[in-house]
């Protein structure tokens, strides 16, 4: 099986900070023709998020599964299936073996799911989802409006255009 793994915030949806309720789910500019490709090009497509609000005291672990819930929906109402989640709610100053860059959630899914890291993509908009796809034997695609300095493979404006560069190297 081949797989997309994606970053939620900043990546799927506007990164508003630490979100505490789903009425602020908004979904960035190419985020739903993305995945609608990459779904149609057989890719099953994988949620994996930091969430360190609930460590932070921002949101209960309830209401991030509320959001979660919302979130799943609206895609499934857009023909969108997220075969899982995988989200760590740590916050950066614990020892943490699930944070991103870590590649543990990644790695649960792969085995789960019998995944070929080698024919997978992590996108993310930051270099720790990168450095987790990478460390997971993926390839990885940045989501920036910049150019950068990253370890990625390719810089995309949206998911849209990651989409669009997956098909041309496939």
């Amino acid at each position: 099986m081949k797989a997309v793994f994606l970053d939620r915030d900043g990546t799927i949806i506007r990164d508003v900070g630490y979100i505490s309720s789903p009425e602020f789910i908004r979904f960035l500019p190419g985020a739903i023709e993305g995945l609608k490709k990459l779904q149609k090009m057989g890719f099953s497509l994988f949620i994996i998020t930091n969430q360190s609000g609930i460590r932070r005291g921002y949101l209960s672990m309830e209401r991030y599964h509320e959001i979660n819930r919302e979130l799943l929906l609206r895609l499934a109402g857009e023909h969108i299936t997220i075969k899982a989640v995988e989200f760590c709610p740590d916050h950066p100053a614990e020892l943490s073996r699930c944070r991103k860059p870590s590649s543990l959630m990644v790695n649960r899914l792969i085995n789960k799911y019998s995944i070929n890291p080698s024919d997978s993509f992590f996108i993310g908009d930051r270099e720790t989802d990168i450095e987790a796809g990478l460390n997971a034997g993926t390839r990885a695609i940045l989501i920036s409006s910049h150019n950068r300095i990253t370890k990625a493979e390719f810089v995309a404006k949206n998911l849209k255009e990651a989409a669009d560069y997956i098909e041309k190297v496939l």
